[in-house]
């Protein structure tokens, strides 16, 4: 198995233009790598092959136990420590917000805690990067910008009142993988653009 990556870049590829890719043609300039997320992965639930834990160690117990490290983690990050899981990395906690000046004096102003910073084990990060990674593109994604956006949807929903994940995807010609097309919709729903109605496959957007 392998590590498989898409194409980023934006705008349209060379060959998207009508002109052909040549060894001499400076086809790679602003690409780059992307990794082609599948899924998430339970790794409590989906265990299988040589990645099962331990008969020892039942699901049931793993899960209770995993609980109170949560508990144990969240008690030391909000102490303001950073906590390190053998094997696994440090955590500690990002911050977020301005200063300004009050009465002579510093204040916080809508400070916050904005997320969690990882720092992998070295020798967790050591196995990680010795990963075989795929050299053939399993896609390519297309950071369409945002005017580019506003015009296909506009178009899109010019035609139809909703429209599905694959109506999207045709929208922008193909040139989308899947899961980019998911995480541009994710994007316009949380940005109030579009609204979502249904669930799974009857999944439909609609213009906000």
């Amino acid at each position: 198995m392998s590590v498989k990556f898409s194409i980023a870049k934006r705008g349209l590829l060379p060959h998207e233009e009508g002109s052909e890719i040549t060894n001499s043609q400076p086809t790679t300039k602003n690409l780059r790598p992307q990794l082609e997320c599948r899924q998430t992965v339970d790794a409590v639930e989906f265990q299988g092959g040589s990645s099962r834990l331990p008969s020892m160690m039942p699901k049931g117990e793993l899960t209770a136990a995993l609980g109170i490290m949560q508990r144990v983690m969240l008690h030391e990050l909000a102490e303001g420590h950073a906590v390190s899981l053998p094997g696994i990395g440090t955590f500690r906690l990002t911050l977020k917000g301005d200063i300004e000046v009050k009465d002579g004096n510093y204040h916080g102003k809508n400070v916050r805690v904005d997320g969690i910073h990882f720092h992998p084990d070295r020798d967790l990060l050591r196995e990680v990067r010795s990963l075989k990674v795929d050299q053939v593109p399993y896609g390519q994604t297309i950071e369409a910008e945002a005017t580019d956006v506003e015009a296909r949807l506009s178009e899109l929903f010019a035609r139809q009142s909703t429209v599905t994940h694959k109506d999207v995807a045709a929208a922008f010609g193909q040139t989308l993988t899947r899961s980019r097309v998911a995480a541009l919709l994710r994007r316009l729903v949380r940005e109030g653009r579009i609204l979502r109605e249904g669930k799974g496959a009857q999944t439909r957007y609609r213009q906000a």
